[in-house]
């Protein structure tokens, strides 16, 4: 490289260049939202999509792999993020480099290529690297000193707990080897490299780490050689940029300055005077107070809000961007927690300011060419940052006055209680350490044991919700069956667009967790054939059911699913018994097909319009065909309106009467999308695709069945439109035979209310008619609430008060109405409560209402009086003698009591209270 400072795209570039000049195959990063692993709640290491490799499950046609992968660690065991913008190089979303070798090279070729990469193509020179190995691994540290020249004295040994890896209790482990970059003493105080590795200084860094699989842990302690050893290798993108840019900390590299200078210009802050301040910090004392005139704790606080901010909008922009939504539970609460601190941090940079959506456009614009998700999606990751942060906005106003209010009322009591601290989070979204900071600030403390115990239990209450575990037997046999049935008789032949019943032989069975001979009557199992009619379940659609028969039994398909590209049929003997090798009829429920059919062509014209009509922004984040229904998520941020809901289904059916023909196509994936053809967000393609086109209404890629024609999907009708999370609604509609009848039985529900309600028109003139049934039920309605109203003021005129007033009773701090109330109406008794207050002056009011099994019970105090007398406090003593609850404020507390017959006791209880 040149001595040019390279760029982050320059330096990924060429890791990814020199290993595949070494043989490797360069494979994309998969998703942050890990595939078929509920073990991980994010992609987290660069070795994730190759564990199934790893454990012996899987097999790919490459024996050589590098990688830029994509990884997030802000939640479960690896949970960095309340170190994030405070340190050097924690961060939520970074990007691992890593090159793999499955059971091909070993220690010799792994370390050579490590070094040879960072010495001479990357130029790093080779007295600012360090090595360490486990302390028992002598080969690995004779190749570093005689094979790369690497001196004794700077080849460290280190134990099991920092150089030796393990994938869980048992799999595959072996030693590690690390390389650590030495940033120079300005880093760090520690001089001596050894103390400094151990103790994990900044001055030095991994940024390279090499795993030698070479065991199989069969229990803890328990080791045998692997028979092919392999390697993982990990190295930091972030780490590599500093040091190559000559960077003490990784957030002042080029992944990160161009949204941290967004964000002061946005703010109209100088970063460059922030980063020299910063800069004469480091040589100055730690408890340093003022540099250059400017509060120290104030530069740091400020920076590491503009660090804060860049590095989640980097994860949760390529979180959204991989599928990832804000939620209450599971990933979707990680990255909402990881949102609300950005935004958090960004009200301390301006609270006059939107910071958020602004850096993920500017994060996006370094960053689309790298990941084109983020391109792909920019309309719903910027739609879903900026809907994030308007509704925390609101909830940080909300909970900064419910705050204020609860130390108001704590007064002279300095200790906030624990519980309403997790109240304020757990209800409000409000943070816990925001809180604590806001009551430091007026002089208040937190009861940190009381919130910690209520966190505990909300902490296992997650757990408990989030469905994380191992890999089952029955995976692991169906990964590795189905991978040896393709290596032996190549992939399933899929004969279902054209036919829906096929002849064949059974290529295999299997119970489900290990492969059989046979299968009989009343079991239940897997068959595999080399060619089926049934469509396996994918892109959104169903498996396909029907019957398989032979000779000798029948068998229904309950299922039908792919692994591997072998269509596994899911089925239950009802007769006789199968075997392998035996010749079968397979036939798929025409009816049902047909139905999906229908569904399925249907969802793609609801795509298109959707787009058409709520704008370009819309794509698809999920769904679902069966016979009954299309279910369809979208990215859309706010409700979809009857008007549009209308629009889009006259528009659908106009192109089902077009009569359009549907024409598939097969094509290379890259000239599909030149075409303009809609790629599902979740679907993996190949190089050839099959494109699905209905003339200019829709064209998408699409290897599911469908309709030959528009015309046979008859009908289309929206029956629900809601909401799935912040930023994705969800649409269910129904087609054919399911719409008609739908649509019938509500015409003659109609024509019966309208004849009801003496509406009736000829149907010649129904049509056009002016007169709507919803709109003649509203305005009874309000017939009925205007009338509601009229008699809740005449039975309130019907009480005289004063007669109350004057036959109030007395006690030591003022008058007492104590009553049983002619109402059971809340709104009419809280007017009574109300005047009869004005009338005393000072005193307590106590209303019974009317009811049999629960009556309600109101409680007022004068404000004179509530330093002595809570109404809260004498309605829980009163009803508690009914057998009843109920709460409120100081001066006014209400509640219901299903024993309505004790109010002579209550009344004396009273009495005894307030005497």
């Amino acid at each position: 490289m040149s001595s040019k400072k390279p760029t982050s795209h320059e330096i990924r570039r060429t890791f990814v260049d020199y290993f595949q000049r070494h043989g490797h195959t360069h494979v994309p990063s998969s998703s942050l939202i890990p595939e078929n692993d509920p073990t991980l709640l994010f992609a987290n290491a660069g070795m994730n999509q190759f564990k199934n490799v790893f454990l012996g499950v899987e097999k790919r046609d490459y024996v050589r792999a590098v990688t830029v992968q994509k990884c997030v660690r802000a939640g479960g065991k690896h949970n960095d993020l309340e170190n994030v913008g405070f340190t050097a190089r924690h961060h939520t979303f970074f990007e691992m480099l890593g090159n793999f070798s499955f059971g091909d090279y070993f220690k010799k070729d792994a370390i050579h290529f490590a070094w040879e990469l960072l010495t001479k193509d990357l130029g790093i020179p080779k007295e600012k690297l360090y090595v360490t190995v486990f302390e028992n691994d002598d080969e690995a540290a004779r190749i570093w000193h005689e094979q790369e020249g690497v001196p004794k004295d700077r080849i460290f040994r280190l134990g099991e707990k920092d150089n030796f890896w393990r994938m869980g209790d048992t799999g595959p482990c072996g030693p590690c080897s690390e390389i650590f970059y030495d940033h120079g003493p300005r880093a760090g105080r520690e001089s001596d490299p050894y103390k400094g590795i151990v103790a994990g200084e900044d001055r030095f860094v991994e940024i390279w780490n090499l795993v030698f699989m070479q065991f199989y842990e069969k229990a803890p302690g328990v080791m045998e050689p692997l028979p092919k050893p392999s390697v993982d290798t990990g190295s930091g993108l972030e780490r590599v940029v500093a040091a190559l840019q000559g960077k003490l900390n990784n957030y002042d590299t080029d992944l990160f300055t161009p949204m941290i200078e967004a964000a002061c210009r946005i703010a109209g802050w100088d970063f460059a005077k922030l980063l020299r301040l910063e800069d004469k910090l480091r040589d100055l004392p730690p408890d340093t107070r003022e540099v250059d005139g400017h509060p120290a704790p104030q530069v740091k606080e400020d920076l590491a809000a503009l660090r804060v901010m860049a590095d989640h909008v980097r994860s949760s922009a390529t979180l959204i961007a991989d599928g990832a939504l804000p939620a209450n539970e599971g990933r979707g609460y990680v990255l909402r927690r990881i949102l609300r601190r950005a935004i958090r941090y960004g009200r301390k940079v301006s609270d006059k300011h939107s910071f958020l959506p602004r850096l993920a456009e500017v994060y996006i614009d370094s960053m689309g060419d790298v990941y084109p998700e983020l391109k792909n999606r920019r309309d719903v990751v910027l739609a879903t940052i900026e809907d994030e942060e308007s509704r925390f906005l609101q909830t940080l106003d909300t909970g900064t006055q419910i705050l204020f209010d609860e130390l108001k009322r704590l007064g002279s009591d300095k200790k906030v209680p624990g519980e309403f601290v997790f109240k304020l989070y757990d209800t409000y979204g409000f943070p816990a350490d925001l809180t604590r900071v806001m009551a430091e600030e007026k002089g208040f403390s937190v009861d940190e044991d009381e919130f910690e115990l209520h966190m505990r239990k909300a902490r296992e209450l997650a757990k408990a919700s989030w469905k994380g575990k191992s890999m089952s037997a029955d995976d692991g046999h169906m990964i590795q069956w189905t991978q040896e049935l393709k290596a032996q008789s190549g992939p399933t032949r899929f004969t279902g667009y054209e036919t829906l019943k096929d002849a064949t032989n059974v290529l295999a069975l299997s119970s489900g967790s290990a492969a059989v001979g046979q299968l009989k009557a009343g079991e239940t199992g897997v068959l595999v054939t080399a060619v089926t009619p049934f469509y396996a379940e994918g892109g959104g659609q169903v498996g396909d059911t029907g019957v398989i028969e032979s000779g000798e039994g029948r068998a229904k398909v309950l299922d039908t699913t792919k692994k591997n590209d072998v269509f596994l049929h899911q089925i239950e003997v009802t007769s006789g018994g199968f075997r392998v090798g035996q010749p079968v009829t397979l036939q798929v429920v025409e009816s049902v097909r047909r139905q999906i059919a229908n569904n399925h062509s249907a969802t793609h014209l609801l795509h298109s319009a959707l787009r058409k009509f709520l704008g370009t922004h819309v794509t698809q984040a999920g769904s679902l065909v069966d016979a009954e229904k299309t279910r369809f998520d979208f990215a859309h941020n706010k409700p979809v309106t009857k008007d549009e809901i209308e629009k889009i289904e006259t528009w659908v059916n106009e192109q089902i009467a077009r009569t359009i023909p549907v024409q598939p196509a097969l094509m290379p994936y890259k000239q599909a999308i030149e075409a303009g053809a809609m790629a599902l967000f979740g679907e993996k393609y190949g190089d050839e695709v099959r494109v699905l086109k209905m003339d200019d209404a829709s064209t998408e890629l699409c290897g599911g069945t469908h309709v030959s024609n528009t015309a046979q999907i008859r009908l289309f009708k929206i029956v629900s439109e809601s909401g799935v999370s912040a930023g994705v609604r969800r649409i269910e509609a129904i087609t054919g035979d399911v719409a008609a009848k739908f649509l019938m039985k509500h015409a003659s529900e109609n024509q019966k209310a309208r004849h009801a309600v003496g509406l009736m028109d000829s149907w010649s003139n129904f049509l056009n008619s002016p007169q709507d049934v919803t709109q003649w039920i509203e305005a009874t309605k309000q017939q009925v609430r205007d009338l509601e109203k009229q008699i809740k003021q005449s039975q309130s005129a019907a009480v005289d008060l004063d007669a109350w007033v004057k036959a109030a009773g007395g006690f030591a701090g003022g008058r007492v109405i104590a009553t049983e109330a002619p109402s059971a109406d809340r709104e009419i008794l809280a007017q009574w409560v109300d005047q009869l207050k004005d009338k005393l002056g000072s005193g307590v009011v106590v209303l019974l209402g009317q009811g049999d099994a629960s009556a309600p019970l109101l409680v007022a105090v004068t404000k004179d009086l509530t330093a002595k007398l809570q109404a809260g406090t004498l309605l829980k003593e009163l009803a508690g003698v009914m057998g009843g609850k109920g709460g409120g404020r100081p001066d006014f507390a209400q509640g219901a009591v299903p024993n309505p017959k004790a109010w002579p006791e209550a009344r004396a209880k009273l009495k005894a209270l307030l005497d």
